[in-house]
């Protein structure tokens, strides 16, 4: 496979954990950025995990972000994805985040 570049969206993520993107079988990835946006009206924490066949790593945890703003969690770092591992967040309001991740997918 090419490499190919890819926004994942999630929007409206809150109580249950969301899911912005996973690596296909076979298929390694990229993070090369992830911004949350916080759309409620309050100020919330949001965490952000990678999720593996042996458990979760949090990138963030309950990184509170006022309302009307954005966070980019990446800061110029880069994460590996392998195949089968996600990218999952969760905030403690439903409906109240919007995540972009700035994906470079298909790397060897």
């Amino acid at each position: 496979m090419a490499n190919v570049f890819n926004n994942a969206v999630a929007n409206d993520i809150g109580t249950a954990e969301s899911v912005i993107y996973t690596a296909p079988a076979g298929i390694k990835a990229i993070l090369i950025g992830c911004n949350l946006s916080n759309i409620s009206p309050g100020i919330l924490p949001v965490s952000l995990m990678l999720r593996k066949s042996t458990g979760d790593t949090y990138i963030v945890r309950d990184k509170r972000v006022k309302n009307g703003e954005s966070e980019e969690l990446m800061k110029g770092n880069k994460l590996i994805i392998l195949p089968g591992e996600s990218l999952v967040a969760i905030t403690v309001e439903d409906n109240a985040f919007d995540a972009i991740a700035s994906i470079l997918v298909g790397v060897t």
